[in-house]
């Protein structure tokens, strides 16, 4: 799979990530001929704090899913019995992500939780500097970032500047 990415600037510290997130019922166009199920846009939170994605009644209403099945999810609430969906999503710049498994929940003000299932997927960067933040993410997976590692390297390029003079 060729790389596919996308960068949002923000001035200023951003205390949460939300884009737009266009979505759909799951539908696979490499096994299925019949058109593309109708997509709508929503806004999606970006949470490295849940292992797994969920979607608002919302949603479900506006794209009259149906769902696969029922699960246990746990929250800071509790733990509450979800109905489970299948969708596709594009992210920012055309980035597509079909079958996902997303549960459904209450949210507020956005539509749709990103989680690790879909973060996992690729490379995800969040910076600040100069007084912007900076939201970078990539997919599939192609960069190992170490910031340790980085510092190192800086830090020895520098002391063998040093040497040389």
């Amino acid at each position: 799979m060729k790389p596919r990415a996308f960068t949002l600037k923000h001035p200023g510290t951003l205390r949460a990530i939300i884009t737009p997130c266009d979505i759909s019922q799951a539908f696979d166009k490499r096994f299925c001929s019949d058109p593309h199920p109708p997509m709508k846009r929503f806004k999606g939170l970006w949470d490295t704090g849940a292992s797994a994605s969920m979607i608002s009644e919302k949603v479900v209403k506006e794209l009259d899913l149906h769902p696969i099945r029922q699960i246990e999810t746990h929250h800071a609430q509790g733990t509450t019995m979800s109905n489970l969906y299948y969708i596709n999503i594009v992210i920012p710049n055309g980035i597509e992500i079909i079958n996902i498994e997303a549960s459904e929940g209450k949210l507020h003000d956005f539509d749709m939780l990103i989680g690790m299932d879909v973060i996992a997927l690729g490379d995800f960067a969040l910076t600040h500097k100069n007084e912007q933040t900076v939201f970078s993410f990539q997919i599939p997976a192609t960069h190992e970032y170490d910031f340790v590692k980085q510092i190192k390297h800086e830090e020895e390029g520098k002391a063998h500047k040093k040497k040389r003079k």
